[in-house]
């Protein structure tokens, strides 16, 4: 077998060039990256946040998020910021004291 051959990356860096921000305010509520919220339009289905993405360009703001199907992130989708809908975390239940 023949031994492989280290190559060294000899091409340029990709430079982005939008704006990221990876939390976004909403209301009362601070939605930040990880966080599952809904698309209105989209039905039945949950996405992932990662990031409200600005153009420097042309000024254009939209929020890139991944699709959720079966609990796993899918496609990566982008939309625009007023179609957002937060989804409410779930509170811990309070635990009964027991009359004995």
């Amino acid at each position: 077998m023949a031994r492989l051959r280290k190559t060294e990356y000899t091409g340029k860096m990709i430079v982005d060039p939008f704006n990221r921000v990876h939390q976004m305010p909403y209301e009362n509520f601070t939605i930040e990256r990880g966080d599952l919220i809904k698309i209105t339009g989209e039905y039945g289905t949950r996405f992932k946040f990662e990031s409200v993405t600005t153009n420097p360009v042309n000024g254009a703001v939209w929020v890139d998020c991944f699709e959720m199907w079966r609990g796993r992130q899918g496609a990566y989708r982008s939309f625009s910021i007023d179609r957002v809908k937060r989804i409410p975390k779930r509170r811990p239940r309070k635990v009964k004291s027991s009359v004995v």
